[in-house]
């Protein structure tokens, strides 16, 4: 069984296309509305998908905990997650399948870091922070920062999360390295948008960053 997570947070814009369109390669889309003002679970639920709302705003993180948990729990096999801005592209999501088939735990979205995509501080940060979870992982890690990616059950049986924000995806990367965990990439369309910019503080999220890595630098799997 194949079950989508798309966190949200006041995506009333955009997430009946997403959940539309990925309704057709999985068998349930799960939308975890982080304590939405707006109509997003409305939309959500309009478009087809099962939503676990919040009641305040927890983070991405806590948003993929909890869609992971469900998951879990209904039974998944894999689990792919996505943003609910429009940032990813569901058509995408059987590539991720067949790349899994080969026999990769976790299937990552790398993004083509382009200058006319993407803005040049975009491309240094995610360029930099791939280079140090490399350096941590002893692994080439394309694309640290996607959030677009496929997650194999044991994965998530295995190994607890414990980030707050966006660090959480290359928490994800570092543990599953260190526990033996295959790591495949897969050249995804780059789509850069307003609504992509605001979500990320420019200063803050890079010191989470760097303190998340020193401090999983001495973690090891159990």
């Amino acid at each position: 069984m194949l079950i989508a997570i798309i966190p949200a947070y006041n995506e009333e814009k955009n997430i009946k296309d997403v959940v539309k369109r990925s309704v057709k390669y999985v068998d349930l889309v799960v939308v975890v509305d982080d304590g939405s003002l707006d109509a997003t679970s409305r939309e959500a639920k309009s478009a087809g998908a099962f939503v676990i709302k919040n009641k305040k705003n927890k983070g991405k993180a806590e948003a993929m905990r909890i869609g992971f948990s469900f998951a879990l729990q209904k039974g998944a096999d894999f689990v792919v997650v996505l943003d609910a801005d429009g940032q990813h592209n569901p058509d995408e999501i059987p590539l991720f399948m067949d790349e899994a088939k080969k026999g990769f735990d976790i299937v990552v979205g790398a993004r083509k870091f382009d200058r006319r995509l993407m803005p040049f501080r975009r491309i240094f940060a995610n360029s930099f922070s791939s280079f140090l979870t490399s350096l941590v992982t002893h692994r080439r890690i394309l694309d640290s920062q996607s959030g677009y990616r496929l997650i194999k059950r044991n994965v998530l049986e295995k190994i607890r999360f414990t980030s707050n924000r966006y660090e959480i995806e290359t928490e994800m990367l570092i543990k599953a390295a260190r526990c033996g965990f295959k790591i495949g990439f897969i050249p995804i369309k780059t789509i850069y948008t307003e609504h992509a910019k605001s979500t990320v503080n420019q200063f803050i999220d890079p010191l989470r960053f760097l303190l998340l890595v020193f401090k999983l630098s001495f973690w090891r799997c159990k």
